[in-house]
């Protein structure tokens, strides 16, 4: 049998064209933060999507009057602040006036996991969930060499893997023993952040803690590691 023509699909009829100055009716919570009411904020429509979503894009007014909490919490999941996806029933027309912004009653913050390596980080910073890594730079280097000259035990093993040429490297077996003399300044580096003490064959030498990684299944292995992660991630 001969195939029949597909039907043409029935455009999508939307209240609002591009540039048409919109707020977000009260009741109107974000999904990925139920305790974040998004009702009042202000903005102008800046594309109409297939599906009838809009891209809204927020007035200078809202971005400044957006709750601190909010702020933090996209910037730690990596969201885009500036704009919103929302729909017909979530809009209406911005007849002008002031700004009448529901703020949040109730924040739930997230309590922290100590199996989760990114709130083991927040641990040693005193942060909350909410709160993004911070970044490494001088002060946060200081921070986390004193939690570690407190935790860490040594002497331990451990592999050091450093760059020989663009696109290779070479491992060598090492022992930890130190982060330098308790009693003078932190042995931190601009380039290669907390260097430690390691003795490698006969010599003892000053070598990047973040090109350390501790044998498996041996203590000091996670504090290491997650101090790995977090001086290349968020350099």
């Amino acid at each position: 049998m001969p195939k029949g023509k597909a039907k043409p699909k029935t455009p999508v009829v939307t209240k609002f064209k591009v540039g048409d100055k919109v707020r977000v009716k009260h009741g109107i919570r974000d999904t990925d933060y139920p305790d974040m009411p998004l009702g009042g904020w202000a903005g102008n429509i800046s594309e109409i999507h297939k599906d009838g979503m809009y891209t809204v894009r927020w007035s200078r007014e809202t971005l400044a009057a957006i709750n601190p909490v909010f702020k933090k919490r996209c910037e730690r999941d990596g969201m885009v602040l500036e704009d919103y996806w929302l729909g017909d029933d979530d809009l209406e027309p911005d007849g002008g006036g002031p700004l009448d912004i529901e703020h949040p009653t109730e924040i739930k913050t997230k309590p922290l996991s100590p199996k989760d390596q990114d709130d083991r980080v927040r641990m040693i910073f005193e942060l909350t969930s909410n709160d993004p890594l911070p970044e490494v730079n001088g002060k946060t280097l200081e921070t986390y060499h004193k939690y570690l000259s407190k935790n860490l035990a040594f002497p331990f093993e451990a592999e050091r893997t450093s760059e020989t040429g663009p696109f290779s490297s070479r491992t060598t077996q090492v022992k930890v023993i130190g982060l330098g003399d308790p009693d003078e300044e932190p042995m931190i580096d601009d380039m290669y952040g907390i260097l430690c003490e390691a003795r490698h064959v006969r010599n003892v030498v000053a070598m990047p803690l973040g090109e350390v990684e501790v044998i498996k299944g041996k203590p000091n292995r996670q504090l290491v590691a997650d101090y790995c992660y977090w001086f290349w991630n968020h350099r």
